[in-house]
C-alpha cells in the first residue's frame, strides 16, 4: 500500500517539475507546452499497449547490474548495460514501479523534441510556427519508450542547444554520452565537432574541399557495382586489405536484416539514404500490413507538413557558417554510413529520429541561405 502511494505521488511531483522546467528553461507557451505533453504521454502508452512485448520491455523487467560483489565492470557504463543500470537505479534504489520508469524514460524523450524545437527557435524559426513541430505524431510515437532512443534523442538535442550557444566544451559532455550509448553515432557527431573546429582554427577550405571529394569518389568508385549496389565483399574474410575486411564486416551486418519479417531489401546509396530518412517504398506497394502502410503515409503527410511550415516561415536570420559546415560534415558522415548498414523497418522507424532533426536544421538553414543569395 505503501509502495502504490509513493508511487502515485512521484508521478505528480515528476509532472509538477516539468511544468516548473518549461517555466524557468524553455519558456513555451504554458498551453502548448501541456497539450504537447499530454500529446507526448498518450503516444507512449498507446505504443507501450500496442507492442506489450519488445526491447523495450527487457530495460525495465531485466535490470543487468553489469559487475559482481567486489568486481568493477566497464560494461556498467556502455550501450545497454548503461540503460538497463539506469532502470535499475530507478527501480531499485528510487523504489519506482513499471509505470514511472516509463515515465521517465518518456519525458527524457519529451525534452529532447522541446530542445530540438527550441534549437530551431534560436537559430531563427518563427516560435508561433515552430509550436507546430511539437506535433509531429512519429517523433512523439517511436521515441518515447524504454531504450538508447530516447536518452540519446535527448542528449543530441542538448549537444546542439551549446553548440549553437558556441559552448564547445560543455557540449562535448552529451556526446560523450551517447558515445557510451551508441559508439557509431557518438563516433559521428563527435568527428564532425573535430573536422568543424579544425577548419575554422585553419582556415583550411580548399584541403578539406579536396579532402572530401577525392574521399566520396574513392568511396563511390570502390563500391559501385558490388554487392546490390553497395558492398564490397570478398571470398577471403582474412584478407590484408583492412578495407576489404570492414566492407565485408558491414555485407554481413546488413544481410542479417535479410531474415527479418521487416526487412527490405538494400539497394544503392542514395535509395538506401531515401529509405532510411523517410520509407522503403516498397514496403508501401507490398507489404500486407495496414499499420506499416498508415506510418509511411504519415511519414508522407509530416515531409509535405515540415516543407509547408518552412515555406511560411519569413523571419531573416543571420546564417553562422560554422553552424553550416558542422551538419554538411555530420549529415554526410551519417547518411554515408548508417544507411547502408540497417535495412530493417523496424530499427530504422525508431534511430532515423536520432539523425532527422539534425537533416531538418539543416534544411531551414539552406533555405534562408539561399533566399540571402538571391536577394543579393
Amino acid at each position: 500500500m505503501l509502495s502504490i502511494t509513493y508511487n502515485y505521488l512521484f508521478i505528480f511531483f515528476i509532472i509538477y517539475l516539468t511544468l516548473k522546467t518549461n517555466k524557468y528553461f524553455f519558456n513555451f507557451d504554458d498551453l502548448m507546452f501541456i497539450l504537447s505533453l499530454f500529446f507526448h504521454l498518450s503516444l507512449t502508452i498507446i505504443y507501450v499497449k500496442l507492442f506489450k512485448v519488445g526491447d523495450w520491455a527487457s530495460y525495465i523487467q531485466v535490470p543487468y547490474i553489469g559487475f559482481n560483489l567486489g568486481e568493477f565492470s566497464t560494461a556498467l557504463f556502455f550501450s545497454s548495460a548503461l540503460t538497463r543500470n539506469f532502470s535499475f537505479f530507478l527501480n531499485k534504489l528510487l523504489f519506482l514501479n513499471a509505470f514511472n520508469e516509463i515515465l521517465i524514460f518518456s519525458l527524457f524523450s519529451f525534452f529532447g523534441i522541446i530542445l530540438f524545437v527550441k534549437n530551431l527557435i534560436k537559430l531563427g524559426f518563427e516560435k508561433k510556427i515552430a509550436y507546430f513541430l511539437l506535433f509531429i505524431p512519429s517523433f512523439h510515437f517511436w521515441t518515447g519508450i524504454p531504450g538508447k532512443d530516447c536518452l540519446i534523442l535527448f542528449f543530441l538535442s542538448y549537444f546542439f542547444h551549446l553548440y549553437i550557444d558556441k559552448k564547445f566544451f560543455l557540449s562535448l559532455m552529451p556526446i560523450f554520452v551517447v558515445l557510451l550509448l551508441r559508439p557509431h553515432i557518438g563516433a559521428i557527431f563527435l568527428l564532425s565537432v573535430a573536422i568543424t573546429e579544425f577548419i575554422l582554427i585553419r582556415g583550411l577550405y580548399k584541403r578539406l574541399t579536396i579532402f572530401l571529394f577525392s574521399g566520396m569518389c574513392l568511396y563511390l568508385l570502390l563500391t559501385l557495382k558490388r554487392t546490390k549496389g553497395f558492398f564490397l565483399t570478398t571470398e577471403n574474410i582474412n584478407s590484408d586489405n583492412f578495407f576489404l575486411q570492414i566492407t565485408n564486416q558491414l555485407w554481413i551486418m546488413a544481410n542479417k536484416y535479410t531474415l527479418s519479417s521487416s526487412a527490405y531489401e538494400a539497394g544503392n546509396l542514395l535509395s538506401n539514404i531515401f529509405s532510411y530518412v523517410l520509407f522503403p517504398i516498397e514496403f508501401l506497394f507490398k507489404s500486407n500490413s495496414q499499420f506499416i502502410n498508415i506510418l509511411i503515409i504519415i511519414e508522407i503527410f509530416t515531409l509535405i507538413f515540415i516543407i509547408f511550415l518552412f515555406i511560411k516561415n519569413s523571419k531573416i536570420i543571420r546564417i553562422d557558417k560554422r553552424l553550416i559546415y558542422f551538419l554538411s560534415i555530420c549529415l554526410l558522415l551519417y547518411l554515408f554510413s548508417i544507411p547502408q548498414v540497417f535495412f530493417n523497418y523496424g530499427i530504422n522507424v525508431r534511430q532515423k529520429w536520432m539523425i532527422l532533426p539534425f537533416l531538418i536544421y539543416y534544411s531551414f538553414l539552406l533555405k534562408n541561405l539561399f533566399v540571402k543569395i538571391n536577394k543579393i
